[in-house]
């Protein structure tokens, strides 16, 4: 039973025993979704912005009520939230958060290569 407890006890206390590196490892992590998720709002706000100029949803949008509208942009820049992410590096992710000029160039470069694919999927029948 002593050997039991003992060894349970060293198990334990050797789990508190750290050279930091695992706490860094997470607030890493947690900077790098927290950069994620600032360039998912950017991007969304980029895709908003990129439909309303587009004439061809400017046409579109002509026939849809306002409620409609809306539901169709945010399927579409929820998508183009989700995928565009998948463009960037996270090297250009670690430049959009130093480099207010590198993430607005990031983020329309996403955009850019997203749109036109997730309106043709909002848009299927």
């Amino acid at each position: 039973m002593k050997k039991t407890f003992g060894a349970l006890c060293a198990i334990l206390s050797s789990g508190c025993a750290t050279d930091g590196t695992l706490a860094t490892g997470t607030n890493q992590a947690a900077a790098q979704q927290l950069g994620m998720t600032a360039i998912k709002i950017a991007i969304n706000a980029k895709c908003t912005t990129e439909l309303d100029n587009q004439p061809a949803w400017k046409m579109m949008s002509r026939a849809m009520t306002t409620e409609q509208q809306q539901t169709v942009q945010t399927n579409i820049c929820g998508c183009v939230s989700d995928k565009a992410p998948e463009n960037i590096t996270a090297v250009d992710l670690a430049t959009a958060a130093i480099d207010p000029a590198a993430r607005a160039t990031i983020v329309n470069n996403a955009v850019t290569r997203t749109l036109n694919q997730c309106v043709a999927e909002a848009l299927k029948p």
